[in-house]
Order: C-alpha cells, then sequence, then structure tokens
C-alpha cells in the first residue's frame, strides 16, 4: 500500500494529466490488455486478496465485456466479468455480470456478481494507451505494448 506521501504525489500528477486530457476521454475506445499501475482502493479491485498482492489486469473483450482479473503467483486467478456503458463525454458506468476462480488453470467456481460503479476518466491519452480514472479510488493504466484488440 502506497504511503500517504505517496499518494498525493501521484493525485497530483493525476490532478495536473488531467487539465491535458483531449475531449471526451470517456469515448477513446479501449482495446486490448491493461495493467494496473497504480491504486489507491484497499480491495481486491487493486491486487489486494487477504494478505497477498496479486497483478491485476483489465482486458476488453468487446465494446461492451472486458474482465478485471488478479492473478496471485500464477496458481491462483480471480476473474470478473464486466460490462460498461458510456453515460458521456467523461463517465462510464459499469456493471458486473460474473465471477470465475481458477487454481492452477482448472476453474472451481463462478458465480453471477452484482454491483456497479461508474469510472470517471479524468485523463486518457488520445490513444487510450493510458488512462487515469476516479471510482472514487485512483486507478492508473497502462496498456501492454504488445496488446491489440481481443
Amino acid at each position: 500500500r502506497a504511503s500517504e506521501e505517496r499518494r498525493a504525489e501521484v493525485e497530483a500528477v493525476a490532478s495536473a494529466l488531467e487539465e491535458q486530457c483531449p475531449a471526451s476521454p470517456a469515448t477513446v475506445p479501449l482495446t486490448g490488455v491493461y495493467d494496473l499501475v497504480f491504486s489507491t482502493s484497499p480491495g481486491a479491485s487493486s491486487g489486494k486478496l487477504g494478505p497477498f498482492l496479486g497483478k491485476v489486469t483489465q482486458t476488453f473483450l468487446d465494446e461492451v465485456r472486458f474482465i478485471n482479473a488478479v492473478e496471485l503467483f500464477g496458481v491462483a486467478k480471480v476473474s470478473l466479468l464486466v460490462e460498461r456503458e458510456v453515460l458521456d463525454e467523461t463517465r462510464i458506468q459499469v456493471r458486473f455480470k460474473e465471477t470465475v476462480v481458477e487454481v492452477f488453470g482448472v476453474e472451481v467456481l463462478r458465480k453471477p456478481t452484482n454491483g456497479q460503479g461508474i469510472w470517471q476518466n479524468r485523463f486518457v491519452d488520445e490513444k487510450g494507451d493510458f488512462r487515469v480514472m476516479f471510482t472514487p479510488n485512483l486507478f492508473v493504466l497502462r496498456k501492454r505494448a504488445s496488446s491489440s484488440a481481443a
């Protein structure tokens, strides 16, 4: 977990980037795989599962569906299927649909999931390769260089 000083530094950079954000950041197409670079979230969306901290990715399947995943040591993976809808120029509504748990690549649990949230896009570069969002936690994501549309 980042120190308060580090969190303040990242928030200051996010605010500065927000001033440079192209128009309509919520409408920039999202494709491929993104890695979580930084988050102020204390929960699973930041990779924290119990006492462990995993690697978080977002994989965009199409214009509506994507998967948030947390992978732990290459042994376990928790995936959340999510649907998104652009609400306006800066906001995206997300609705959680299904959770899947895998251990050593074998699915051990699949269940419907309820919940929703809104991404306030604070900065998205013109290509959509770098994103800063507020959910109300701060998230910074970067597209993988080798990532292509799924």
